[in-house]
């Protein structure tokens, strides 16, 4: 969510509290509280509000009158909210000395719906827009990070797996081939945290993605190579011949400058000519080695797609 506070200090507070929330950090209770006292101090700054700075947030909160009266008589905050101020602070700071190890979607729900209607009575004292709180939204983002985790994990191990033959049998670029061996182990990035961690597997997944299109276009124009190699076996017979100009199909002009779409065309083409060649052989009955060694050559080639 793109949320905009009072000013860039709230703002970034609130970035760094729904960054525990995607997370599902308890770090989300440090991050609320450090919100929601950052907050009730803006507000009664902004309005000349006399407090003492020395003393806890749940204490002005509660204890100080020139406080509640601002809250109560001149925000007309609802009972509800006022009481829940305090006894959310206390319990952040409760959660400090606990040191839980597990956040529930509804108690970040509870706490932010106190928070929202804070912030929401002070915007419409100032007659501003309100700001509408969606539970529906910290549910969905709720463990995000996590779940990012886990499918770039799974990501970058599929594609390890894909490029580990060609890796081992030094069928990669000398470049691809370094960049492949700086890859930092999987079992390395799960000591980070995860926001860290999605950061590194997400720039590994941008380049092992590089290697494998690398090593798709070194197969392809192998493919092309030996796409030539055919020529004279094809022009040497006829009825391959006769298919062929049909098809309008020349592999003279092709080499390694072309793009793989042309590559890929050549191939469907090539694959016809095979086709047809096989009907003609059944009614002439003759190109027999011909056709055996195309056949045997475009197996190859689905292979290696």
């Amino acid at each position: 969510m793109n949320m905009k506070l009072f000013n860039k200090s709230l703002t970034m507070r609130y970035n760094t509290l729904e960054c525990n929330i995607k997370s599902k950090s308890n770090s989300f209770y440090d991050s609320y509280l450090d919100l929601l006292e950052a907050t009730i101090k803006y507000i009664l700054d902004e309005n000349n509000i006399k407090y003492d700075d020395s003393r806890t947030c749940g204490h002005l909160v509660k204890n100080e009158k020139s406080v509640k009266k601002f809250l109560l008589s001149t925000l007309k905050i609802d009972d509800y909210t006022y009481n829940k101020l305090p006894d959310y602070i206390k319990k952040c700071n409760d959660h400090k000395h606990k040191k839980e190890k597990s956040l529930s979607i509804e108690s970040v729900v509870n706490y932010l719906k106190v928070y929202f209607n804070l912030i929401n009575y002070y915007i419409d004292y100032i007659k501003g827009i309100k700001i509408e709180f969606n539970a529906d939204y910290y549910e969905a983002i709720f463990g995000e990070t996590e779940r990012i985790n886990n499918e770039y994990k799974d990501k970058v191990t599929l594609l390890k797996n894909e490029l580990e033959m060609a890796y081992q049998e030094n069928k990669l670029s000398k470049k691809d081939i370094k960049q492949y061996k700086e890859l930092v182990a999987l079992k390395d990035i799960e000591l980070m945290d995860l926001e860290e961690q999605n950061i590194i597997l997400r720039n590994q997944i941008i380049i092992l993605q590089d290697i494998k299109i690398n090593s798709l276009e070194g197969k392809m124009y192998r493919i092309a190579d030996n796409l030539h190699e055919l020529v004279d076996t094809f022009n040497d017979n006829k009825i391959v011949k006769g298919i062929i100009k049909e098809e309008h199909l020349d592999f003279g002009r092709y080499n390694h400058k072309d793009t793989i779409n042309d590559i890929n065309n050549q191939i469907i083409k090539t694959k016809k000519v095979v086709d047809n060649t096989n009907k003609a052989i059944e009614k002439t009955k003759n190109g027999l080695e011909i056709a055996n060694d195309v056949i045997d050559f475009i197996s190859a080639l689905v292979k290696k797609k």
